[in-house]
């Protein structure tokens, strides 16, 4: 064990920085409470089991207040230092488990990686430690993979793969709609003068062909590999607009057996999550399409926001608008994507609450005539989209996405 928290320590960029603890950021308490565990975790005398015990109340005890700052008031308000502190006090809690270990068992590591995952989904990079807790993440899976702990009974190999004239036949066929150009690995250029600058969205082939990801991530094996016992925030629902849905975290292992593979389950989406900063590794897989660098304001232009989309057949994202450009690349799987132009948006029927205005009230699936009668005027384009393909989807533009069976897509926002 102190081999292990040797090697961590290669981690910390900065261990001063971390000692930088204000108390006119935290209340006395807190801020004395985090220096002790600060100092407890780097002291490397002989602790007795009760001290251990009461370390662990501690950490705990300041996590808990963080946690209660972290969900008072709306999100965006609250101040980054408080999510600094929380992402500082999990990586102690971590440390803390280590050093009260008597040996790297499989339940010590989840633990930690526990913690770990919640300093980084509710936290923020700490200012001159920022990949600490990626890195320390990373290397305890390491470990559990050394261990040989991953269960090996259970094993799904490969997606099913279907054949494109099923998905033709049963579904686009039968939506009325125009159906979005298509292209075969155009230049930049082209690609900006045909369909970037009129903002025209279009089918783009080829353009994956040497991503890892399209071989590697159909074995959800290596997905197990490589994220099984991370936390991540599952989306448990049809779609995010119903009264039913809701939000859990869980472990990727949990989310694939409960959800991906089991057919007797409510459904569940992991959706428009950065998974690839929080699992560094699966970004090694995929690689930002060039097209991504192109700007309608280059002097505010900014790096892609990546999200990922896995789930099984029948997840839903109802019809929506987002507020940069989209490049949805789809590594495996069908989806069917109906789409609008801005210029539509009066006959979309747009909810009125704010938090929801980028939503549209009609499925275009199945649209209430009598209720929305205007949704007859809107010009409806389609698109399928098939394993290795991605769909440019311009600001603003409306679009409702299906997946008609087990899928992992990958989006790039950019202005």
């Amino acid at each position: 064990m102190d081999d292990c928290l040797r090697e961590i320590k290669n981690y910390i960029t900065d261990e001063n920085a971390l000692c930088e603890i204000k108390n006119e950021n935290l209340n006395e308490s807190s801020a004395q409470t985090l220096r002790n565990c600060l100092s407890y975790c780097f002291d490397d005398l002989k602790i007795n089991r009760n001290t251990r015990a009461n370390k662990v109340i501690e950490i705990n005890s300041v996590i808990d207040f963080l946690h209660d700052e972290l969900n008072t008031g709306h999100w965006s308000e609250v101040a980054l230092y408080i999510r600094h502190y929380f992402s500082l006090a999990s990586f102690l809690k971590c440390i803390i488990i280590l050093k009260n270990a008597d040996s790297l068992t499989e339940t010590v590591i989840k633990e930690c990686l526990k913690s770990l995952d919640m300093g980084i989904l509710l936290g923020a990079p700490l200012e001159k430690n920022s990949e600490l807790l990626t890195n320390l993440a990373k290397y305890l899976m390491k470990k559990i993979n050394e261990l040989a702990i991953e269960e090996k009974d259970e094993r799904y190999v490969e997606v099913t793969k279907r054949k494109l004239e099923d998905y033709q036949k049963n579904n686009s066929e039968n939506i009325l709609g125009m159906m979005v150009p298509s292209e075969e690995c155009p230049s930049l250029e082209y690609f900006n003068k045909t369909y970037f600058l009129p903002q025209v969205p279009v089918k783009l082939k080829g353009c994956m062909n040497h991503w890892p990801a399209t071989s590697k991530w159909i074995d959800v094996n290596y997905l197990l590999k490589i994220a099984g016992d991370r936390t991540v925030p599952i989306e448990v629902g049809s779609h995010y607009v119903d009264e039913n849905w809701s939000q859990k975290l869980m472990t990727m292992k949990e989310f694939i057996k409960q959800h991906y593979l089991s057919d007797n389950y409510k459904i569940g989406y992991l959706a428009q999550h950065n998974l690839f900063e929080q699992i560094t590794e699966l970004k090694e897989d995929i690689l930002i399409p060039e097209y991504c660098c192109l700007s309608l304001d280059y002097e505010n232009s900014e790096e892609p926001d990546i999200n990922a989309w896995l789930g099984p057949m029948g997840t839903v994202s109802p019809l929506h608008h987002d507020p940069k450009n989209n490049i949805l690349a789809q590594i495996y799987g069908y989806k069917q994507i109906i789409l609008f132009s801005p210029k539509d948006s009066p006959f979309l029927y747009p909810h009125e609450d704010k938090l929801l205005n980028n939503t549209a009230q009609v499925n275009p699936l199945q649209p209430d005539l009598e209720k929305y009668p205007k949704f007859s005027k809107a010009k409806m384009y389609k698109c399928l989209l098939g394993p290795g393909e991605m769909l440019f989807i311009p600001v603003k533009w409306w679009h409702h996405v299906s997946a008609l069976e087990k899928s992992f897509s990958v989006s790039f926002w950019w202005k």
